[in-house]
């Protein structure tokens, strides 16, 4: 794909860098057996998203399963902490223990707004 959008060739590289992360994240390490991870039908109906036209907005989805959850942070959050070096294990536990988790900077920590 020929990308001329500055904008929109960041976006791609900043996907691309998370993909990779996520590829490198041990704490995604598949340990359990594949019967207990959810389909994606499951993973639908559990969060009450309905696809629009057949395509599903992953981003979201998962800001969908964070909320279902009881954490209020959203996709855009987790893709920043993963950015910013944090594993989805630490994020799912900073972001589980704390409401005011969708404010989080780089270090788990939760961003003052004053």
């Amino acid at each position: 794909m020929n990308v001329s959008n500055p904008a929109l060739k960041q976006k791609q590289e900043r996907l691309k860098l998370f993909l990779e992360r996520l590829s490198q994240d041990a704490s995604l390490s598949r340990r359990h057996d594949s019967a207990s991870a959810w389909s994606w039908e499951e993973l639908l109906a559990y969060t009450g998203y309905d696809p629009r036209d057949g395509t599903v907005d992953v981003a979201e989805l998962v800001s969908l399963t964070l909320g279902k959850l009881g954490i209020e942070a959203d996709a855009k959050t987790m893709v920043e902490y993963i950015l910013n070096g944090g594993t989805i294990r630490d994020f799912m536990n900073v972001a589980w223990h704390r409401p005011e988790a969708a404010d989080m900077n780089d270090s788990g920590q939760a961003c003052d707004d004053g």
